[in-house]
């Protein structure tokens, strides 16, 4: 796999929605790639972060509201 090509899935790699197949050929990129292994770290940091912040930060109940309402509608 190449270097541009972990670029436009790494994002579903880290939410973990690749095949398993596709899933080992990033990782496999990943481990040996010095230019895309720090922009998954920093991807991953990110992701660690707004779970981190998640759980400690809750939206106000009309912004909820009105998510779930636009989520309904589509």
């Amino acid at each position: 796999m190449e270097c541009e090509e972990v670029g436009l899935c790494l994002w579903e790699y880290l939410d973990q929605e690749l095949a398993p197949e596709e899933a080992v050929a990033v990782g496999a990129h990943l481990e040996g790639c010095f230019r895309c292994y720090p922009a998954y770290c920093w991807n991953r940091s990110f992701l660690e972060l707004l779970a981190r912040q998640r759980a400690s930060c809750c939206a106000p109940a009309a912004l909820r509201l009105s998510v779930c309402r636009l989520l309904a509608s589509q």
